[in-house]
């Protein structure tokens, strides 16, 4: 029996050819979740090595530019370099897998599925790139492309019906089409389970991802409330001490007492000096929202127009209206 063979159904010569067991949904997903982990779990370490070398070459501080809210030109054109490093090594690695003597990516290969022509034959390296193009549809369509092959009579993507493709077990169009599995298997049953299981796990993460900053913005608030209750008379006698005595009071004025005598909840000191010159500051010191290291909220009063301005380091998203 030859390799090669004609589409399932057709009549060669005298016989009809065995049946063609299509990769159900299920496969097709859990080889695509492998897939997508083995480029991801490469492009990421590609770029902590990247970023690593840049560190130890151009300095780590230059590396503080990722993080900022207007990043330098040479930032946004490393991420869209790195973007089509990442589609040319998922274009490639798709292209030359399935054109390969195996016929499937790693992903399918683990799930014993493999990808032909119309005709059963192996795919040309570029009716494999074409395909991958293809797929950009299914990715376009919010998976729903890729949601068809459960649906489909020959299990094919919207991709697969754009290249004329189909995803079939290993051993189809084979001399040994009796080996050909319908059932999942208990592997595949496995990873399946496990992949729910991951997405259930990246929903709760995203989850708290969400509820943990409102939280702690919720905490935040509740104790800046203390904050705000013991700022007003604070501002007063500064704003007083000033006009009174024509200088910033400290901690060991008359009428203030030291940092740690200010203790409440929300508040661990409050600190009152000349922070920064001409300025008359009061710098509270808050219990960390997570971790060890303390938050600061510093009021500085500007004695010429008589104007407060805030430095806020606590992350409290609704500043006092009299904060500038």
């Amino acid at each position: 029996m030859s390799d090669q063979w004609i589409d399932p159904g057709h009549i060669v010569g005298s016989r009809q050819l065995e049946d063609v067991v299509q990769a159900g949904f299920l496969k097709r997903w859990a080889a695509l979740f492998l897939d997508q982990l083995i480029l991801g779990a490469g492009f990421y370490a590609l770029l902590f090595i990247v970023i690593i070398i840049a560190g130890v070459v151009g300095g780590f501080e230059r590396l503080q530019a990722l993080d900022s809210d207007d990043p330098p030109g040479w930032v946004l054109a490393a991420y869209l370099g790195f973007t089509l490093v990442y589609y040319a090594a998922a274009g490639a690695y798709y292209t030359l897998m399935e054109s390969s003597r195996h016929q499937a990516t790693l992903g399918k290969q683990a799930l014993g599925i493999k990808v032909v022509d119309r005709n059963g034959n192996r795919l040309t390296p570029a009716h494999a790139l074409g395909r991958w193009f293809a797929a950009s549809l299914s990715y376009l369509t919010l998976y729903i492309g890729f949601l068809m092959a459960a649906f489909t009579d020959r299990k094919q993507a919207l991709h697969d019906m754009v290249a004329g493709t189909f995803v079939v077990d290993r051993w189809a169009y084979t001399e040994h089409p009796e080996r050909q599995r319908r059932s999942l298997g208990g592997c595949v049953i496995a990873l399946v389970v496990g992949m729910i299981l991951a997405v259930a796990l990246m929903v709760v993460g995203v989850l708290a991802a969400i509820a943990v900053p409102a939280y702690q913005q919720y905490l935040t608030r509740a104790q800046f409330s203390q904050v705000e209750i013991a700022l007003a008379p604070l501002r007063a006698s500064v704003a007083e001490s000033v006009l009174v005595d024509g200088r910033c009071p400290d901690n060991a004025s008359a009428g203030f007492d030291v940092p740690e005598s200010y203790a409440a909840p929300g508040i661990n000191r409050i600190v009152i000096g000349e922070f920064e010159e001409g300025f008359c500051g009061i710098s509270i010191w808050m219990p960390p929202a997570i971790g060890n290291v303390e938050r600061q909220f510093l009021a500085e009063l500007d004695p010429i127009d008589n104007t407060w301005y805030c430095t806020n380091k606590a992350g409290i998203d609704r500043l006092p209206s009299w904060c500038h």
